[in-house]
C-alpha cells in the first residue's frame, strides 16, 4: 500500500514538472501560443475602401459578399475544416482550414498578391476566418476581407452552394 503512495506521488510529480516545463518553453518559444488569445477587429468597409489601421480587418456584410460573388471578381476561401467544406460551401470557394495555415501551402501560393479574397467561416459567432484573413494580411494579401455572416448567413438567404470531396 505504501509502494502505490509512493508511485502515485512519482507520477504526480512528473506530470507537475512535464506541466511547468511545457508553460516555462511556450512562453520563451518564438512559436509559443498565447493562452489568452487577443480578439480581432473587424471593421464594416466597402472593397476598395482602404483603412490606415493594421490592425483591424476589414469586413464586409451578405449584400457585398454577394454582389463579388454575382461579379465573379473574388475568391471565396473557407476558412473551416475539410469537412465541414465538403458538407457544404459557397459555389466555386476553395478551402484553407485556418487550423492548418501554411504559407508554403500551394494553394496559397497560387493567389496573387492583389487578388481580391473573402474569408469566410461559420458565422458571426465564429473566428477562424478572421484568424486566417489576419494571417493572409500578414504575408502581404492586400485586398484580403473578412465575410463575418459566413455560410450560415449565406445558407440562410438561400444562395448558391455546392458540396465538395475530401481531399
Amino acid at each position: 500500500m505504501n509502494k502505490v503512495k509512493t508511485n502515485l506521488k512519482v507520477l504526480f510529480g512528473i506530470i507537475f514538472f512535464s506541466i511547468f516545463l511545457g508553460i516555462i518553453y511556450n512562453t520563451f518559444s518564438s512559436d509559443g501560443i498565447k493562452f489568452i488569445r487577443e480578439p480581432i477587429k473587424v471593421k464594416y468597409v466597402k472593397v476598395g475602401d482602404d483603412t490606415n489601421d493594421k490592425n483591424v480587418l476589414r469586413g464586409i456584410e451578405l449584400a457585398q459578399a454577394l454582389e463579388l460573388f454575382d461579379k465573379k471578381s473574388v475568391t471565396f476561401i473557407d476558412a473551416r475544416d475539410q469537412w465541414d467544406f465538403a458538407e457544404s460551401h459557397i459555389t466555386g470557394a476553395i478551402n484553407i482550414p485556418e487550423f492548418s495555415f501554411s504559407k508554403d501551402d500551394p494553394i496559397i501560393k497560387n493567389l496573387s498578391k492583389n487578388d481580391l479574397l473573402v474569408v469566410y467561416c461559420g458565422g458571426d459567432d465564429c473566428d477562424i476566418s478572421e484568424r486566417l484573413t489576419k494571417d493572409l494580411v500578414n504575408l502581404g494579401y492586400i485586398n484580403a476581407y473578412v465575410f463575418v455572416g459566413g455560410i450560415k448567413e449565406w445558407n440562410d438567404a438561400n444562395l448558391s452552394t455546392e458540396k465538395g470531396k475530401l481531399k
